[in-house]
């Protein structure tokens, strides 16, 4: 996100250009364009817990080639105390680099060919490993000794090719090759074995419970264990790729009355995860953990799962007069397969290979209707189908619904906003098996049944200030969106955060109302903006009627404030602080215990452009 120059978000119909998942919306990051003229930008900025950020990029364009270069640097000592100290932060290095070559812009067909290579190194030192609920009353921020050797380590490379020719003056045609790898290993703490334990216990089994597992909550906590392989540390070693080539052909018809564009998309696409893993076991002294058994790799998860697709759209967008109406149509084929090898064959011969595989193929439309009902006021409508695939289980059902959604845009010289209100129907909900959600981490998806989620959202903002010579902007911004989510059928389920599901169950993790209010204070020297936000607790589990404290995060009221002085033509300084009340509040208690939101932070920086 650092590098990003913006980020587009598409909504209810307009959606349909992009798939397999069409039900919740489309977020587009844009990464940065060539410029036409040669320029640079150079920002840096540090804070709080030892916050650095580093962006350089600079670029140019003559008559028939182009380029951009850039990076993006991220640091942190984190703001978690690991018991007996350490980093609990990141590092993180992004670099991208964009060349084109074109034919001259007036030739008789305009063709262009672009590359874009970038790649992503990361190292975090980060957990599953959350607190118990007394701990997190006498010290929100510590993390456990446990947890110490816990550090997620990746690497991502991206290539991509992209042609553009324009044969005609109403045709164009856009033709992209992709392939994105990405390997990660996540050496996390998975379980705990204590000696006068029978077997190893899970770490969110022992954060809920840590009375009846009160061996292994003293191991984690830093007390010297027993025996010698008490800490079981997984390797989550993973590696994806994904890889593909998309065209788009776009035609444009217009005349006086009406204004036509058509988009027709297709797109091969072939993907794979390979899940190689493996478990260490530590020792547990004096809060320093020591390696007393190196696992193997390949004898725990050791599996590869597969995808081949098909996908293509066509979308129509026709305006006459003040009416808009965007018709679309999407294609799905999706072959999935899984190979699992088994914990016993870690050089992969085959000799206890399992196999399995499924396949969806599905049509998804979709409508969007705006009507200007004058330049200042206008109305939308929009009604398509939500998908998502399933994966390689054979009984597992893909997840679809109807989603609705009807608003007004209003738009004036001093005012202006929007309201929306919104309908999910879920005929099928999709969960997953994630040990990031509190599961065994198996990534099998489970028929979660019928789901209605609905609400209501607006935005508005208006300028205290109206006078035409004033110098200065005071804008106030507004929002908030109530959501109702909520199972409309029983069943039991495997998946702890849903267990035993009732009809008007609500979902876990979803916040009912969420409000916030921005003031500012702009001028051409400077400005201040201070932000506040508030946020319902939400449900961990599924269930109706009050919330179990054992089952709530908190809800919370927060504050941020940022600012810019402007120095001159091309040097700005600015600086902001989060959570200016340092309020302390829980955000998560999965995938194990609570997890703390970010108390007062500060930055501040410098940006500079030419």
């Amino acid at each position: 996100m650092g590098r990003m120059q913006g980020i587009e978000i598409l909504k209810g119909a307009s959606q349909i250009k992009y798939g397999p998942f069409t039900t919740g919306g489309a977020l587009n990051m844009i990464s940065a364009q060539i410029p036409t003229v040669f320029s640079g930008k150079l920002n840096l900025m540090g804070g709080s817990f030892g916050n650095r950020n580093l962006y350089a990029g600079v670029g140019d364009s003559y008559q028939n080639v182009g380029f951009y270069l850039e990076t993006f640097q991220a640091k942190s000592n984190g703001f978690k105390d690991l018991d007996n100290g350490g980093d609990t932060g990141f590092d993180k290095s992004d670099y991208m680099a964009k060349f084109r070559i074109n034919s001259n812009p007036d030739a008789a067909i305009y063709q262009a060919l672009s590359f874009k290579i970038a790649e992503t190194d990361e190292k975090s030192d980060e957990t599953y490993l959350g607190l118990t609920d007394q701990d997190f009353e006498i010290s929100p921020f510590r993390r456990y000794a446990g947890s110490q050797q816990d550090l997620m380590d990746s690497k991502q490379t991206q290539l991509q090719l992209r042609h553009i020719i324009r044969p005609l003056k109403f045709l164009d045609i856009t033709t992209t090759v992709y392939r994105n790898r990405f390997r990660r290993n996540w050496y996390k703490l998975d379980k705990v074995r204590s000696a006068q334990s029978n077997g190893a216990v899970g770490i969110s089994d022992i954060l809920q419970d840590p009375i009846t597992f009160s061996g292994e909550y003293n191991i984690i906590t830093g007390m010297s264990s027993n025996n010698t392989n008490a800490l079981e540390v997984k390797n989550n070693n993973r590696s994806y790729q994904a890889k593909g080539i998309q065209s788009v052909i776009g035609l444009n018809f217009s005349n006086q009355v009406l204004t036509q564009d058509i988009e027709i998309g297709i797109r091969f696409h072939r993907d794979y995860m390979d899940r190689f893993q493996w478990v260490d076991q530590y020792a547990m002294d004096n809060g320093t953990m020591e390696l007393t058994n190196a696992g193997i790799a390949g004898t725990e998860s050791n599996r590869i799962e597969s995808a081949e697709a098909f996908a293509s759209f066509i979308q129509y967008k026709v305006i006459y007069d003040k009416l808009t109406v965007i018709p679309g149509i999407r294609y799905e084929s999706i072959h999935v397969k899984r190979e699992d090898f088994g914990k016993n064959d870690p050089n992969r011969n085959g000799i206890d290979l399992q196999v399995r595989t499924n396949s969806v193929k599905v049509v998804i439309p979709g409508i969007g209707i705006d009507y200007k009902f004058s330049n200042r006021l206008s109305s939308f409508l929009g009604i398509h189908k939500g998908f998502a695939p399933p994966g390689s289980m054979e009984d597992t059902k893909a997840e679809e619904s109807i989603n609705y959604e009807i608003g007004l845009r209003v738009n004036q010289k001093l005012f202006s906003g929007q309201i929306i209100g919104f309908f999910n129907d879920y005929s099928n909900l999709l969960g997953s098996d994630l040990a990031a959600a509190g599961g065994a981490g198996s990534n099998d998806q489970f028929n979660g049944g019928e789901v209605d989620v609905m609400g209501i959202e607006f935005q508005f903002q208006y300028h205290l200030i109206n006078k035409p010579v004033s110098k200065f902007r005071l804008p106030l911004t507004i929002s908030y969106t109530y959501t109702n989510a909520e199972f409309r059928n029983s069943f039991e389920s495997d998946f702890e955060a849903w267990g035993t599901v009732n009809l008007g169950d609500k979902l876990p993790y979803i916040s009912p109302n969420q409000f916030g209010v921005q003031l500012g204070l702009e001028h051409k020297r400077f400005g201040i903006n201070v932000m506040s936000k508030y946020f319902d607790k939400m449900r961990t589990e599924a269930g109706q009627d009050d919330i179990p404290s054992i089952e709530s995060t908190d809800g919370a009221f927060i504050i941020d404030l940022s600012a810019y002085y402007q120095i001159n033509k091309y040097l700005r300084f600015f600086g902001s602080i989060q959570n200016l009340s340092n309020n302390t509040y829980s955000v998560a208690r999965r995938p194990a215990g609570l997890r703390p939101g970010l108390p007062r932070a500060y930055q501040v920086g410098i940006k500079t452009s030419f």
